[in-house]
């Protein structure tokens, strides 16, 4: 309740702010229900002004989904109907947007037209306007993509394949030239000023051309009341396409704008700058906005060099002063104004200057123009962790070879790209080995360098793929595992794709390899073609115990196919009842046996799908329910045995035996007493806790979600069938071969054993997980983790990122994600990841913290745990080269994530940020509080 309230209180903030402002920032945290919040300011637009438009730019086509989604979530609070449409095109964009009050589109219909045939007909376009024929048009053209195109006739062709040429005319002037707001040059612009040579400059044109296309755009679109934009901070940049995009197209053409972003500003608080600039463009934007924030950014500078001073002052100064300044402040600050000691003097007047200014003016301007709420303990239950590694002996070579190779290209006056290679090496060999100066082609290299370049990538072709050869390869591999086999999962990210790559292969393979540990711990003399299968010359497969104890499981014609599967008897009245007269169950059994028809295996021989439906259709018949609650459960359990199960969407594998299940054969064996004892089996069986879950499943659907789960559990790189034979064993059961009614007959048993219960509890965790997902969703997952039992998965699977979220977020397999930068937002992966491991460091504070956003967020695993009681951390982890580029990006951006935090709201910790071996003292409580910058929303009535 305490963030519904928030959200409301951040909404009421916004709205009041919006009455007398062209746009405000929303910046709470990451995961802090911004999209929610923004819902809650367009649902009171829309019922105050049901026909207002509202239009909401995304990062691109995928967060349109996630828009759509958090709609149809919105439907309990406001109901926006059928009136919220997606344009995945500018001209359909355009169309939604005068026929429709709420259209989601992606920014980058507004980087499109960069074809000839669009470019073709703006240049035409503007021969039209400038009325140039003849030679001078013919002579543009021939300079205009190498003369490849000729020219189209407007007056019957149509922009964007909607506006008619009366339609543009009136704003044609507009388009060609730049006009006295300054901006990017036009096409007249540069006709006039360098006359046909101009046109030779072909990113000059194009620049024009797109200025054109964004102009003729924003003024054929209607007026939007609401413009909200998502991740805002990627218009930080004035000169890329999409910035300019927004800034043209929506100029003049919207009345209020509300922008989202956690992260305002990333690498220097003047990248406000731009997006102030665009609530410039709202239709009744005040004519001093740019000058106000000239104003903020200035004082924001002077801001940011006391705070340097005070904090190099505080860090300098003598511990015992230190704790005689902080007791003095934290029970009576104005009694410092006493203190003869010089040092307390002039901290003091520091912090007397710090507080000036962020009372008189940085707070009261910032709140002007933003809203921001903090995650408050965050800063408690955040670990962040990094992680010193040494490079010494074999695996320092590489680094002190490459130093030295770097260090000549520079004597010789050539580029070294030096970060970048930087970079690659303390990635991971293979990135090395593929960047620019150390590929076998690489060009320009001086004779006095080759000799190292040469000498170290024969070192790294020896030693690349070897994983103990890289110090933090080695490193970030150890932890993920060893979190895996605690049942932790782990979202890596890397960005170098070579990196990537071998970090998957390694994981697999050294999982597989800890995998055939814990089954040498059942099987200690069994070697691994023994336990895993192999295959021969002529391409045959040679089966192991594993695969053949698998196929058991799957085999209707072997008991153990009862273990994995759902009994419909789960109800205790009706198991007791059928175990009760077990002759009448048999007999009934039987005669219900001879109407079903089967293939010819299962005809032949005991089949125990059949034989089980069978008995549990008999226990049913032969029941008398005695309460309604009875009745109930008899209604359930007839209709799950109503329907043939052949016939259901099970989608079982290619290679399933059970292909003969279904023909016209009729069964010559019989069901037997001992048969309908196996059958019946005793109380707790892995389903019988879940059947509340699985009751809401309608009947297909739970059919063959227990029918992959079962599956699942029997894949080669589950730890599922080690574990059960383990436990078996140390029960008494044979083991060695395994004997099937035996081993099934102790499963109720298992599943009450601490290894057992880890299971049951992990199959009921995904099951409450995939009820919450919507059916495209949870074809994704059937499709995904359960189909395919990968231990690892990373982002060049060349998967959808909805579905690689889908597959990380249940608590099955991956157990690791490997995400680049496609990851980095927009998406939720913290449902069961309380870890992160920043692999490649990121030079930029805001990408790191988009990055953790993914796991830290409302209803993440670390807040359902910590609501629990339990003492849980969300860990950050940065493996870090010691005397590599590695320390220095670290230090780097954690001194820029220093003013991204406390200038929007965090207190001052110089703790944190302190990269010596002594730390800073502590400074006093209150002091800390007083310097933090408050944007949160004040706390309103909502009675």
């Amino acid at each position: 309740m305490p963030e519904i309230e928030r959200q409301e209180d951040t909404v009421i903030r916004a709205l009041d702010m919006l009455d007398d402002r062209p746009g405000i920032l929303l910046a709470d945290e990451v995961g802090m229900g911004k999209t929610y919040e923004a819902l809650g300011v367009a649902a009171a637009v829309q019922k105050e002004r049901p026909r207002s438009r509202i239009v909401i730019v995304t990062p691109g086509p995928d967060l349109n989904i996630k828009w759509f989604s958090e709609f149809s979530r919105f439907r309990e609070i406001f109901d926006f109907g059928d009136r919220v449409f997606a344009a995945d095109s500018l001209p359909e964009f355009m169309e939604m947007v005068r026929k429709h009050p709420v259209v989601v589109a992606p920014v980058t219909i507004f980087q499109s037209g960069r074809g000839s045939s669009a470019q073709t007909y703006l240049l035409s376009l503007y021969f039209y306007w400038k009325n140039l024929h003849g030679h001078t048009a013919n002579a543009i053209m021939a300079r205009f993509r190498d003369g490849e195109h000729d020219r189209i006739d407007v007056e019957t062709e149509k922009f964007l394949d909607i506006f008619n040429l009366n339609q543009l005319e009136p704003h044609l002037k507009a388009a060609f030239r730049r006009g006295r707001s300054g901006g990017a040059a036009g096409l007249d612009d540069l006709y006039e000023s360098g006359g046909l040579s101009a046109f030779e400059h072909a990113a000059a044109v194009r620049s024009a051309l797109y200025r054109a296309r964004f102009v003729l755009t924003g003024r054929l679109l209607p007026l939007i009341d609401l413009l909200i934009v998502d991740e805002a901070h990627k218009l930080k940049n004035p000169g890329s396409l999409r910035t300019r995009a927004m800034r043209d197209v929506f100029d003049g053409r919207f009345r209020k704008a509300l922008f989202l972003t956690a992260t305002p500003f990333q690498l220097d608080v003047a990248e406000l700058r731009e997006i102030f600039s665009l609530f410039a463009g709202a239709k009744d934007a005040p004519e001093d906005l740019e000058a106000q924030i000239e104003e903020l950014l200035g004082s924001v500078t002077e801001y940011q060099r006391q705070y340097d001073m005070f904090q190099q002052t505080w860090s300098s100064l003598d511990p015992e002063l230190a704790a005689k300044f902080r007791n003095i402040y934290n029970g009576d600050p104005v009694s410092l104004n006493a203190v003869e000691e010089p040092a307390l003097k002039a901290v003091a007047k520091q912090v007397t200057a710090l507080q000036l200014l962020k009372t008189e003016t940085i707070q009261p301007n910032f709140q002007r123009w933003m809203i921001r709420s903090l995650r408050e303990d965050k800063r408690i239950y955040r670990r962040h962790l990094p992680n010193r590694i040494r490079s010494a002996g074999a695996s320092a070579l590489p680094f002190l070879i490459y130093e030295r190779f770097i260090a000549e290209l520079f004597r010789q006056g050539r580029q070294t790209h030096k970060a970048a290679a930087e970079i690659n090496m303390v990635s991971s060999y293979a990135a090395a080995q593929q960047g620019a100066i150390l590929s076998n082609d690489a060009a320009g290299i001086p004779l006095e360098a080759k000799s190292y370049g040469t000498l170290l990538r024969d070192l790294l072709d020896e030693i690349g793929l070897a994983t103990e050869g890289h110090p933090k390869l080695a490193t970030t591999i150890a932890d993920a595992l060893s979190a895996a086999e605690n049942g932790e999962k782990t979202l890596i990210f890397c960005s170098r794709v070579a990196t990537l790559e071998q970090l998957r292969r390694e994981l697999d393979e050294i999982w597989e390899r800890r995998i055939l540990e814990r089954w040498h711990r059942v099987y200690p003399s069994a070697t691994t073609s023994g336990i895993f299968d192999t295959r021969e010359e002529g391409d045959k497969r040679q089966r192991g115990r594993h695969s053949l104890l698998q196929a058991r499981f799957h085999r209707p014609g072997d008991a153990l196919y009862l273990a994995l599967r759902e009994s419909y008897l789960w109800y205790p009245a009706l198991a007791n009842s059928a175990n009760g007269q077990l002759s009448n169950v048999v007999h009934e059994a039987n005669r219900i046996l001879q109407t079903i028809r089967t293939g010819k295996t299962a005809a032949d021989r005991i089949d125990y799908q059949v034989a089980k439906r069978c008995i549990e259709r008999a226990a049913v018949q032969l029941w008398h329910p005695s309460a309604k609650g009875d009745l109930e459960v008899r209604d359930g359990v007839e209709k799950l045995l109503s329907a043939d199960p052949f016939h259901l969407s099970i989608e079982l594998p290619e290679d399933d035996p059970n292909d003969n299940a279904a023909g016209d054969e009729r069964p010559r064996w019989q069901i037997s007493e001992r048969v309908g004892q196996i059958v019946l089996g005793s109380n707790g069986s892995l389903w019988s806790g879940q059947s509340d879950l699985l009751a809401e499943l309608d009947l297909p659907l739970r059919v063959r979600v227990v029918e992959q789960l079962a599956r699942y559990l029997t894949y080669k790189q589950v730890l599922f069938l080690p574990e059960l034979l383990e436990e078996a064993r140390a029960s008494g059961i044979a083991i060695d071969p395994v004997e099937s009614a035996a081993l099934l007959e102790y499963m109720p048993q298992f599943w009450r054993t601490i290894t057992g219960q880890r299971w049951v509890r992990q199959l009921r965790s995904f099951l409450s997980y995939f009820l919450q997902r919507d059916p495209s969703q949870q074809i994704e997952i059937l499709d995904g983790p359960i189909r395919t039992g990968d231990f690892t998965r990373h982002t060049r699977d060349g998967e959808s990122r909805d579905r690689l979220r889908e597959a990380f977020n249940t608590p099955l397999y991956p157990m690791i994600l490997i995400a680049n930068e496609v990851m980095q937002e927009g998406l939720d992966l913290h449902k069961h990841c309380r870890r992160i491991v920043h692999h490649d460091l990121a030079w930029n504070p805001a990408q790191m913290e988009q990055r953790i956003g993914r796991i830290d967020r409302l209803g993440s695993l670390t807040s359902r745990l910590r609501k629990d009681g339990a003492d849980v951390t969300l860990d950050v982890i940065y493996p870090v080269i010691r005397q590599t580029i590695d320390e220095r990006m670290y230090r780097t951006v954690k001194a820029r994530e220093k003013w991204l935090e406390f200038l929007l709201g965090a207190a001052p910790n110089f703790r944190e940020y302190a990269f010596t071996d002594e730390e800073p003292p502590p400074l006093p409580d209150l002091l800390s509080k007083e310097l933090s910058i408050n944007l949160a929303p004040p706390t309103g009535d909502r009675h």
